[in-house]
């Protein structure tokens, strides 16, 4: 385990072995470290780290000034372990001891290279932001070699997450690839490409509410960012889908399913907020409750069709909502859908009268159809 963690994707962060966070005080300090970190294993001399860091001073005050910084940082890193050198001092060059340092930036560059699918999902997830995001010292050269390497890295992580994208696209493996859009876009939001891809995806998925809000959040990105409308390509695309969604809809729900209620009981804003869009992209009425409380309130004031249930819900969990609806003498279909772990939670859903049980996370199309079969039974 390295004594130093670097980690210099988005915010600057320092840890020690065990995982701690580590301070280094100065920010001039904080620089140097970075600077070394990127690549751990170079050697840099005293005179040019001295011009990176004080550029705006002569060179006798920037030789002082670096002195000065190496004393208080060598007293710093000493914190990490008295008996190991993390600071590398090899006459008139400065480095890290790789063997002590680990850094992300490394890590990250290593893994795109190797260009393997799993490889390039471990890169995808280590790219927490761009290089020593927010971070500057007011030094023109440091300055300029930040935006210089943060540019590169930043290039090379939509390279890395468009193969992975394509990788997992041939295999079929769409929820993961789905994940890696978002990830891409969250990157870079002005990739047009990455927009339609994902919107392919989620049609692929049967998420045409999905795949529709896709286009609208591309198009109004691409006017407030750069005052131009989607292409040919990508406007195609979404009369495909919603000439598709509405022969979905035509066929997929019937008049009298459309007039079912549906209850979501989530506590988790964004399941809900989809599971909601989702319903009512496919024509139902939905009811909505945050906890196992507000669930019984709503179904005390209005007819409910079919629940959709959590299980781990506050106040009131879903067994023990589903036992309360039969004990005041509602036979109302449960479908319990849950990411908690082991056999028990399902079977105790079944105990308590569940007339299906789905697990986290949730293709949108097999939802659908669940819902449709309990509703259809249940005439």
């Amino acid at each position: 385990m390295a004594l130093l963690q670097l980690e210099l994707l988005g915010d600057l962060q320092m840890r020690s072995a065990s995982g701690s966070l580590f301070t280094i005080s100065a920010k001039k300090s904080q620089a140097l470290i970075a600077y070394l970190g990127v690549k751990p294993s170079q050697r840099v001399s005293r005179e040019k780290i001295a011009m990176l860091l004080w550029s705006s001073t002569g060179p006798d005050q920037a030789r002082q000034s670096l002195r000065q910084t190496l004393s208080t940082l060598r007293k710093e890193l000493g914190q990490l372990s008295p008996d190991e050198k993390i600071l590398i001092e090899e006459n008139d060059l400065l480095g890290l001891d790789e063997s002590l340092v680990s850094c992300d930036v490394a890590a990250f560059e290593s893994l795109v290279a190797a260009g393997t699918e799993e490889s390039l999902t471990k890169a995808s997830h280590l790219y927490r932001g761009d290089l020593l995001d927010g971070f500057q010292i007011n030094e023109e050269r440091f300055d300029q070699w930040v935006i210089a390497e943060r540019d590169r890295l930043h290039r090379m992580a939509l390279r890395g997450h468009m193969q992975l994208l394509e990788m997992q696209s041939r295999r079929g493996a769409i929820d993961e690839a789905i994940a890696t859009a978002q990830r891409s876009l969250r990157i870079d939001i002005l990739q047009e490409p990455v927009h339609r891809t994902l919107m392919r995806l989620y049609m692929q998925s049967g998420d045409l509410v999905n795949a529709l809000q896709q286009y609208e959040t591309a198009a109004k990105v691409l006017k407030r960012e750069l005052r131009i409308e989607p292409d040919a390509e990508t406007k195609a695309l979404h009369r495909e889908i919603t000439q598709l969604r509405a022969k979905t809809s035509a066929q997929g729900v019937s008049a009298e399913d459309a007039r079912k209620n549906v209850l979501i009981v989530e506590d988790n804003v964004l399941n809900r907020e989809l599971t909601t869009a989702l319903l009512k992209g496919a024509g139902y009425n939905v009811l909505v409750a945050k906890d196992g409380a507000e669930a019984l309130m709503l179904i005390g004031r209005s007819r409910v069709d079919l629940m959709l249930l959590d299980v781990d819900l506050p106040y009131i969990d879903g067994h023990s909502l589903l036992q309360a609806v039969h004990d005041n003498g509602l036979e109302i279909p449960a479908i319990f859908i849950s990411g908690l772990p082991g056999e028990e939670v399902e079977l105790k859903a079944f105990q308590v009268g569940a007339t299906d049980f789905i697990r986290k996370p949730v293709k949108n199309n097999v939802l659908l159809a669940r819902v449709a079969k309990v509703l259809k039974l249940d005439r």
